[in-house]
């Protein structure tokens, strides 16, 4: 059984594997692209420092803007929805 396979099993049981982006940069971005395509992937957020970057990268990535208006993590697995925002630097 190979990976697609496992994907799309988890899609249709509604167990989707849910992702963490930290980064909006380029490999971020190149994941973005892809992830919004894939079935059984769920991106729950995406953090980065430049939180204008966050929002524009999902949007160059080919999202559309409703699946990233999610106002927290919780309204995000709920509606299965994405939230974007800044990473905490120490």
């Amino acid at each position: 059984m190979n990976l697609h396979t496992k994907l799309l099993e988890r899609e249709t049981a509604g167990r989707p594997i849910r992702i963490g982006l930290i980064g909006a940069g380029k490999f971020g971005t190149m994941f973005l692209s892809q992830a919004c395509r894939t079935p059984g992937m769920h991106v729950v957020g995406v953090a980065d420092l430049n939180v204008a970057r966050a929002r524009d990268q999902l949007r160059s990535a080919g999202w559309e803007a409703a699946a990233y208006d999610a106002p927290s993590p919780g309204e995000a697995l709920k509606a299965r929805r994405t939230m974007w925002g800044r990473t905490r630097r120490h």
